[in-house]
């Protein structure tokens, strides 16, 4: 905008030629529709100054929403992602960086002002899309809360660390074959859910880092072969949940040191074995699938059933 347009809220450049946008002079902006924008390469816009945006349309392979939730709501925002890979870029046809189609949802509260639309709005615009850049731009954002990503990215951003108010990380990754390390520095992160991660071949060994985690769910990541001991070490940890994990076959032998632990989803893994601490867990509730569970070594199903408050079959 190339003047001042304070009382500007809705602005449709829907199927227009425009190449560049600068958006740092309205402040009002609730609503941007630049879809169908196909020579569109940048957006110019200085943290701070889309406070009020709400819904940003970008082209018909990206979108940003933006959802501003009520002051009675948690200060931490949300951010998901879904990343799918197409053939090519209709801005940059011989470009050799990978090549997505982004749909992302943002949330944050009406009084949280830290910029973080302005960052995400960085690859939105072309297919083409450079994975430290797009890490970067996702490690960036302040006071994140719950962050979900999904679709073909091969690797997971290597500085999640810098979230340091994450509290819920989702990773439906289907192409990602490790974690980065830098998730055992999550502190606060309470809730880990890795779905239909088919290539994920390794947690990271020092997973029981993550001290206040009370979920860690593994479903459907079907190249993973064991779970690490560290997981021990979870002291509030209080559902382990591995169904479909097919290709591991045991717990650590120290799973009786996960006081907290409320359930456990063994369904449709290799294990037909418990280890003999796990008796120590009293009201454990353990799911598993018809048939597999064998003897434990220890005891009778019987006598494990007079310590736990219910086995589901």
């Amino acid at each position: 905008m190339p003047v001042e347009c304070p009382n500007l809220e809705i602005l449709s450049l829907n199927g227009s030629r425009v190449s560049n946008l600068n958006l740092g002079l309205t402040p009002l902006l609730w609503c941007l529709d630049v879809e169908e924008c196909y020579n569109l390469q940048e957006i110019q816009a200085s943290v701070g100054c889309l406070k009020k945006l709400a819904c940003l349309n970008l082209n018909r392979d990206s979108v940003v929403k933006k959802h501003l939730k009520s002051p009675g709501f948690d200060f931490l925002a949300m951010l998901k992602v879904n990343a799918e890979c197409v053939d090519d870029c209709p801005l940059h046809p011989h470009n050799n960086l990978p090549k997505f189609q982004f749909e992302c949802f943002y949330d944050e509260h009406l009084t949280l002002s830290s910029g973080n639309l302005e960052k995400l709005i960085s690859f939105g615009l072309c297919a083409c899309t450079n994975l430290e850049s797009f890490s970067a731009s996702i490690c960036g954002l302040q006071r994140l809360g719950k962050l979900t990503l999904e679709g073909d990215i091969r690797e997971a951003p290597k500085d999640l660390c810098q979230l340091q108010s994450l509290e819920e990380l989702t990773l439906s990754m289907k192409k990602i074959n490790r974690l980065p390390d830098s998730i055992c520095r999550l502190k606060h992160l309470k809730s880990l859910e890795l779905k239909s991660c088919f290539l994920l071949e390794q947690l990271p060994e020092d997973l029981g880092r993550l001290e206040c985690l009370e979920k860690l769910y593994l479903l459907d990541c079907i190249s993973l072969p064991d779970i690490p001991n560290s997981v021990c070490e979870m002291k509030c940890l209080k559902y382990l949940h591995l169904p479909y994990c097919v290709l591991v076959e045991n717990l650590p032998v120290e799973v009786g040191r996960l006081k907290c632990l409320k359930e456990l989803n063994i369904q449709g893994t290799g294990i037909n074995r418990l280890p003999d601490s796990i008796i120590e867990l009293k009201g454990l509730c353990i799911i598993w699938s018809t048939g597999r569970l064998e003897s434990y070594g220890f005891t009778s199903l019987k006598k494990l059933s007079k310590y736990t408050a219910s086995c589901y079959v």
